[in-house]
């Protein structure tokens, strides 16, 4: 009787052992570091935020971010995305939410103003390029765009998560409830790093 007393003792300190461990020492992987590799090439692409100023990617560093890529006029997924991006950045206003716009011709920088205004977050920046632009660095962001067709207008539907280096730490379906109960769950994390 002794015996298994004892070893449901030390069952139960083990299992408090694993949970308290894996709490402390729970990381983000790093998946890219294509933004510090090219950094310059970044740099020269030249996007104007929703108040007509030039946007400098620098300003990233140092600072937890998201990204991802949308438009005003969007009425399939877009506003479905928007819903958790918004409620992020309400929440996490120590993170930078950076949103790319697919359609610069029809998002002007007035369109983006008005846009902006309506979601009342100050921790986000809605970034107007031209297409050229938007394709190349949507590859740094590991995120695909499409406008081959005149009808139809394609963005993902993932959001990308940067750390304070600017280093890609994760990619999440925006339209996935697993996918955002990791973010919430990782964003913490590298606000601690």
């Amino acid at each position: 009787m002794r015996i298994n007393i004892n070893i449901k003792l030390i069952l139960v300190f083990l299992i408090f052992i694993s949970f308290s461990c894996e709490n402390s020492s729970k990381k983000v992987p790093v998946i890219s570091n294509a933004l510090n590799i090219h950094k310059n090439e970044i740099d020269a692409f030249h996007f104007r935020n929703q108040f007509n100023k030039d946007f400098d990617f620098s300003s990233l560093k140092g600072n937890v971010h998201l990204v991802n890529f949308f438009f005003t006029t969007c009425k399939t997924i877009c506003p479905m995305m928007e819903i958790p991006i918004n409620d992020l950045a309400e929440n996490n206003p120590d993170v930078k939410f950076i949103s790319f716009t697919i359609d610069p011709e029809n998002d002007s920088i007035s369109v983006l103003r008005e846009y902006y205004d309506r979601k009342k977050n100050t921790n986000r920046a809605f970034l107007r390029g031209t297409q050229t632009a938007l394709s190349e660095i949507a590859k740094y962001y590991l995120s695909s765009i499409s406008d081959e067709d005149d009808e139809v207008i394609y963005h993902t539907s993932y959001v990308v998560l940067l750390d304070n280096k600017m280093r890609i730490r994760g990619l999440y379906n925006s339209l996935d409830k697993d996918d955002l109960a990791f973010l919430k769950k990782d964003i913490p994390i590298l606000l601690k790093e």
